[in-house]
């Protein structure tokens, strides 16, 4: 389950979402108010590689987040690593987020922290 706190402007904030063992997806996350800026990979997680989904809403259809050229955005990611958003544009505007792993998750679920800054 995603954790929301209460925020003031001008200030940084991290949110978490779960990915469970045997799945890609994450939990959706609500941005409502922030803007992504980063990724806290946890050192149990076990792919090489995310990439973000969006809706409308969070009960809507998921959508994969291109890059702007007909790309699926994917990032390259390590366990235990800090892996920042390289490009803002991509992010901007979205609401209702989900990340995808490339590959299913194991061992144990992971716990990802987004860093946020408000808007």
């Amino acid at each position: 389950m995603t954790s929301e706190l209460n925020y003031i402007n001008d200030k940084f904030y991290d949110l978490t979402t779960t990915i469970a063992v045997g799945q890609t997806d994450s939990s959706v996350i609500d941005l409502s108010g922030l803007e992504l800026v980063g990724f806290f990979i946890p050192a149990n997680f076990t792919a090489t590689s995310i990439s973000l989904q969006t809706a409308t809403s969070s009960g809507g259809s998921f959508v994969g987040v291109q890059d702007g050229y007909g790309a699926s955005y994917s990032i390259t990611v390590a366990a235990n690593k800090y892996v920042p958003v390289n490009n803002f544009n991509i992010v901007a505007g979205l609401r209702f987020l989900k990340i995808t792993a490339g590959a299913a998750q194991s061992g144990s679920d992971a716990i990802i922290t987004l860093a946020m800054r408000s808007l």
